[in-house]
């Protein structure tokens, strides 16, 4: 008979994996591990946690336990967190027609299929296909298409898609490419060369369309999302299944070790961060990144002053983000000759605490600003190339003080 608290623990594992929260759902299984022993159902329930969380060593070697006890123990060999893992919520009892004899054989051909169906597998075929497969790819999963029998993300309904990134679909995922592309060429320019040890981080990851084009290039183990809206942390955690994923506040710090990362990207959301929010952040890039790694963000144009100005002066006030516009950088010749003396513009009405708004970064203060850490290696701002600015920093082989 389990105690209460052990049901009470492994129900909330249970719980806990099927959201996608999967640190968690080890830490109660482990909790469960140390409390009342080991037993078959919980070493499995181990193993598959340890395979998802990319452990592919530990959970392994909790498989291999789980089948010294098949002996002792009748049980599946695949239990509940397997059923959450294939979309289907853990069920109360199991019917004596899905019951697997616990045998070699039977455990060898499940632990194939895990190991077949790995973010270490979806990452290693996709490092196996060029870079237009892979984008082919992910455009054909917007209606569900598999990779190689790989399921790949899922999507959030369409219209949180437009209102995070003004598109959806594969239009959305287009737009994405285009900066992917570019990040890529960045990287190469700049002797930046991603392998499975590289650790990435999706700055502003939203409902993630760019961090499942990245999924290729960084071991989904080491490749992170940090994002201010809950609902979107909480989605791609559920749609990726991988990769992880963080909540953080609109002002620093972020959970992530010092030194540990080797490229963080945005893509528009320095072209809203506020000067004390933005200087904040490039502080705490500084802290995670290691020397040599490099941070690419983008932000508005210098051509951004005379499209608030054309906005302004069409009174067209058919969209919210039109309205806030028409305020912003009224005196067009004086944000022109500011801009080019290298300060910050920013037109902000009060949102996210004060942090949040239309912002344009030129090179200028970038170099003033943020030299103490980092080298602007790059800076382009050419609608042909995107639709926003694009600057590049290097991190500096200095401590972090």
């Amino acid at each position: 008979m389990v105690a209460d608290g052990s049901t009470a623990r492994r129900v909330a594992a249970y719980e806990a994996f099927a959201e996608g929260r999967l640190q968690e759902a080890q830490g109660l299984l482990d909790a469960e591990l140390e409390a009342s022993g080991s037993d078959f159902q919980l070493l499995n329930d181990l193993a598959v946690v340890a395979f998802r969380l990319g452990r592919t060593d530990l959970s392994q070697a909790y498989f291999q336990q789980a089948q010294q006890l098949r002996m002792a123990q009748d049980g599946l060999l695949i239990g509940n967190l397997i059923d959450a893992l294939a979309g289907v919520k853990p069920q109360a009892a199991v019917g004596e027609a899905a019951r697997q004899p616990v045998s070699g054989e039977a455990s060898d051909g499940h632990f194939a299929r895990w190991l077949a169906d790995s973010a270490s597998a979806l990452h290693t075929k996709a490092r196996q296909s060029s870079d237009e497969v892979w984008a082919a790819a992910l455009y054909a999963s917007v209606d569900g298409e598999a990779f190689h029998d790989h399921l790949l993300p899922a999507f959030i309904d369409c219209e949180t898609q437009r209102v995070f990134v003004g598109s959806s679909g594969v239009p959305a995922l287009q737009e994405a490419d285009r900066f992917i592309r570019v990040l890529l060429g960045q990287l190469n320019k700049h002797g930046l060369a991603l392998t499975d040890a590289s650790v990435a981080v999706d700055f502003g990851s939203g409902w993630g369309r760019y961090t499942r084009f990245m999924l290729k290039y960084v071991h989904p183990d080491n490749l992170y999302g940090l994002e201010v809206s809950p609902q979107m942390v909480e989605h791609c955690r559920k749609a990726f299944g991988m990769a992880n994923f963080l909540k953080v506040d609109s002002m620093p710090p972020c959970p992530l070790r010092s030194g540990m990362v080797d490229l963080i990207f945005g893509y528009s959301v320095f072209s809203h961060l506020a000067p004390h929010c933005a200087d904040a952040w490039v502080d705490e890039f500084a802290r995670i990144t290691q020397a040599g790694g490099l941070v690419l963000m983008t932000t508005q144009g210098r051509s951004f002053i005379e499209f608030c100005r054309q906005v302004r002066e069409s009174g067209d006030r058919s969209h919210p983000w039109f309205v806030s516009l028409a305020k912003a950088f009224v005196d067009t010749d004086q944000a022109y000759r500011d801009y080019d003396a290298g300060q910050m513009l920013h037109f902000g009405e009060g949102q996210y605490g004060g942090t949040y708004g239309e912002s344009l970064i030129p090179h200028g203060y970038i170099e003033s600003h943020w030299g103490k850490y980092f080298d602007l290696v790059d800076f382009i701002d050419d609608r042909g190339v995107l639709p926003q600015a694009l600057f590049v920093l290097r991190r500096k082989d200095v401590p972090y003080v």
